[in-house]
């Protein structure tokens, strides 16, 4: 689990083999526990490395952000996409849109539906 992580990260030798597929991981581990605190904790742990983020990272933070009720945590993971050049796929505005239809928020859906036409 993630204590094995941790015991990773703080020996000097296998430090190297943690990387952003292993911690991705775990974030969907947490997701899927419903510990959307913990998915916020690595995700810092993460920042913190300064691990490359790929669209299956964030796909997968945003998922948690859905599943938790936590859409306002979407934005600025979308800018942080951004400033990497990592372009949102089909995943990642389905979830979305997941996300924003189970908070009630369907007029946040529908412009987001409209954008995704426009572009």
């Amino acid at each position: 689990g993630y204590e094995l992580i941790r015991e990773l990260a703080a020996d000097e030798q296998t430090r190297p083999l943690l990387n952003a597929i292993v911690y991705c991981s775990v974030v969907k581990g947490f997701s899927h526990q419903k510990q959307y605190s913990r998915v916020w904790d690595v995700h810092e742990e993460m920042v913190k490395a300064k691990l490359q983020f790929s669209i299956v990272t964030y796909n997968a933070l945003i998922n948690a952000c859905a599943r938790g009720g936590e859409m306002a945590r979407v934005q600025p993971l979308l800018e942080d996409m951004a400033r990497q050049k990592i372009e949102p796929n089909l995943v990642t505005y389905s979830t979305i849109l997941k996300g924003y239809c189970q908070e009630g928020r369907l007029e946040k859906a529908f412009d987001l539906l409209e954008a995704m036409k426009k572009s």
